[in-house]
């Protein structure tokens, strides 16, 4: 039962870097560790960067639009962008969920990757990395949580998570005529395609009816239900079995609490409450 677990009185074990192994930020990190060091340790010829890189003479071949997204050129390119994902990405999937998350990171990248290409068609330079999804995780995390606070090195100084995703916007214009090896047009585009895709989930919808809803003719309430109906009854209020209950705190134990879905939440829920009132 509930109280014979020991790991139901303390938190889920999660790794010291503070994501779950199977959260969107963990799998976003760790594929992008491994193809790091296929390319570093196997890809002497860089095959993969001639077949995955996005190139502006190739504009047609689509997949480079994703797969650039994953190829770094060194360890502090690498290390800088899994940062970023790691500092904002927990915030944004736990508002999102990782599903959301995961499309945000790839829209965000792929919206970048079509700057670069307009800004340079015809192109020999390669372009890799994860900085425009990651611009666009920052700034889908500014307008999740525009009063977070965070503490800078250079200067140490508090501020707020949306003035910090404006300031580096900001730069980011002003070093688009600089002809370095960054591709500031492709961090703009996903910093774009962070605020398109964070608006469209925070926009509401206009129903056919006429009203303000998400987008379908809404529906008079149900009726009052009834012990004589038929109709099933409320999942908050469905009693839960021991199997169910055995599995869900399994799953808890194995994956952590980011990882259950709404409804065992809400069954684990129940069952603690009514642990909580039996009578001895």
């Amino acid at each position: 039962m509930l109280s014979d677990r020991d790991y139901y009185s303390r938190p889920p074990r999660r790794n010291p870097w503070g994501f779950s192994a199977w959260s969107g930020v963990g799998t976003l990190i760790y594929l992008n560790a491994i193809i790091f060091l296929v390319q570093a340790l196997l890809d002497r010829n860089d095959t993969l960067m001639q077949g995955l890189a996005l190139m502006g003479n190739k504009p047609w071949q689509l997949w480079r639009l994703v797969t650039y997204q994953f190829l770094h050129a060194s360890f502090s390119h690498i290390f800088l962008n899994m940062y970023g994902v790691w500092l904002f990405g927990r915030m944004v999937e736990q508002a999102l969920g990782k599903t959301r998350f995961l499309l945000l990171y790839l829209f965000s990248g792929v919206l970048g990757g079509v700057f670069y290409l307009l800004a340079n068609q015809g192109s020999l330079v390669s372009c890799v990395g994860a900085s425009g999804a990651e611009f666009g995780v920052m700034v889908a995390a500014a307008l999740a949580f525009p009063q977070a606070q965070f503490f800078l090195l250079l200067p140490p100084i508090p501020v707020r998570l949306w003035v910090l995703a404006l300031v580096y916007c900001v730069l980011e214009v002003v070093m688009l005529n600089n002809n370095g090896t960054i591709a500031h047009i492709a961090h703009l585009g996903g910093a774009l395609g962070g605020f398109l895709f964070m608006r469209q989930l925070l926009r509401p919808r206009r129903s056919s009816s006429g009203g303000w809803g998400p987008g379908r003719p809404s529906a008079p309430p149900p009726p009052p239900k009834s012990p004589f109906t038929s109709q099933e009854s409320d999942v908050s209020d469905a009693p839960i079995d021991s199997e169910e209950l055995n599995r869900i705190l399994d799953k808890l134990s194995r994956q952590g609490i980011d990882q259950l879905t709404p409804r065992e939440k809400a069954s684990l829920s129940r069952a603690a409450e009514a642990l909580k009132h039996r009578q001895p």
